[in-house]
């Protein structure tokens, strides 16, 4: 049984300060020193599980960044973890693959005809007014899953570039069916089909594949994903993570931040339109970044995962273990792969050069990284600075971050990387 020694535990506090620390120091490689307002973070922590157990949980700062007033965050703080929702929705189809609904197979028309006359826009990224041509074939339900179905975020650049696209931030006013309705026109951004990046099934691109997904599973069941969700993976599992914040919760949530240009951290105001949420009825959950977790629930989540992974006991397993083996096992054709490289490179450059992939629902390595994860490890972050990994092999997960954009900040990514870094020098075998 693997642990975290001693020593790890006393250098991860030291990383974090105190459990209330207002804000952390970390080194971070670049050629001017940093002042130490660049250097800080909200409220932040770190989770470390194995299969068996959880091994560490500290956290640091407050609610609000400058006002300690607000409170400081606990193991209980609420993180919107954006991108990470992306495994529960993975989740949530595997679970109706197993039920017999769902085939990996299936054309997504199938289910959303509105999903027809795709356009591929030829020189997307590479020149401010991309051609559309007619998409060749259809994304099946496998490529919503691997992100491989061409649905991209970058059809349209956004308006700061740091903020989030209409398919996320537009107004949901009268129920679930209208409000898919409106997300499945939004996403066209204007073109006479929904665009795509790629052809289906021949690169990585990322974007809606999840929302996609999450309407899906929405058809199928009946049920919103939230629901859908909450009665077959959080009630199963023991955890609250949610699609929903209420009246009870809304104190325990993070406040997001925003990294200005100095380094220093601000709140975010209203400075940016972000996605429905409370006081507002939230009528589509969006699968790529609707949902709110503590950082020890998403843990416990890695941790059932890893535990039907490894074939041991389970109390209410959510997937069969053949099933848990496809989230670590590669889907993408090797541009797919070179294309999620170049991605990961621009927060995690190490890991993106020793070779990446997608699974049915999260990034995998291809091989060990010295030091770190190992080979098939899973992994991936949230728009606002939460990350994750999920390490099969070595037997542990890591869960963490803060709350902060732009997305890729250097400090919270920069504290995780240094965590794992401890984490991983100081397992011991019990």
């Amino acid at each position: 049984m693997v642990k975290l020694s001693d020593a790890g535990k006393k250098a991860l506090d030291e990383l974090i300060v105190s459990p209330y620390a207002p804000h952390i120091r970390i080194p971070i490689d670049c050629d001017t020193p940093l002042q130490t307002d660049e250097k800080r973070l909200p409220g932040f922590g770190i989770v470390v599980t194995s299969a068996d157990q959880e091994l560490y949980a500290s956290v640091g700062g407050y609610r609000v960044f400058d006002d300690p007033s607000s409170g400081a965050a606990t193991p209980d703080s609420l993180f919107w973890i954006c991108s990470m929702t992306k495994l529960i929705t993975a989740l949530a189809g595997l679970i109706l693959i197993e039920q017999g609904k769902l085939n990996f197979d299936d054309p997504v028309t199938k289910y959303l005809p509105q999903l027809q006359d795709l356009v591929v826009l030829e020189g997307l990224m590479l020149t401010p007014t991309p051609t559309p041509r007619p998409a060749q074939g259809v994304p099946t339900i496998l490529h919503l899953f691997a992100h491989s179905s061409g649905l991209t975020y970058f059809a349209k650049l956004p308006d700061p570039i740091y903020s989030l696209q209409k398919g996320y931030t537009f107004e949901q006013t009268v129920s679930r069916e209208q409000a898919q309705e409106e997300f499945l026109e939004h996403i066209k951004e204007g073109y006479s089909g929904v665009p795509l990046a790629a052809d289906p099934g021949t690169s990585f691109s990322y974007g809606y594949s999840s929302d996609v997904l999450g309407i899906v599973i929405e058809k199928i069941s009946g049920q919103s994903l939230a629901d859908f969700c909450e009665e077959h993976i959080f009630k199963p599992i023991g955890i609250k993570t949610t699609f929903r914040l209420t009246p009870e919760l809304i104190p325990k949530l993070v406040d997001l931040h925003f990294r200005n240009e100095d380094g220093s951290v601000s709140r975010l105001d209203n400075r940016i339109d972000l996605i429905q949420r409370y006081p507002k009825e939230v009528h589509l959950a969006l699968g790529g970044i609707g949902s709110y977790s503590t950082f020890p629930d998403y843990a416990t989540l890695l941790r059932h995962l890893l535990r039907i992974e490894a074939g041991k006991d389970v109390s209410n397993p959510i997937l069969k273990q053949e099933t848990v083996k496809t989230l670590f096992t590669p889907q993408l054709t090797e541009a797919g792969a070179l294309t999620l490289a170049g991605m990961v490179s621009t927060w995690e450059p190490t890991v993106a050069q020793h070779g990446v992939s997608w699974s049915t629902g999260l990034a995998l390595t291809t091989n060990d990284v010295p030091g770190k994860r190992r080979a098939k490890s899973g992994f991936w972050g949230g728009w606002a600075a939460t990350l994750y990994v999920i390490d099969p092999t070595t037997g542990i997960a890591i869960v963490g971050g803060s709350q902060v954009i732009p997305t890729f900040d250097k400090v919270s990514t920069g504290f995780f990387e240094k965590a794992e870094e401890i984490i991983y020098a100081n397992l011991e075998e019990d």
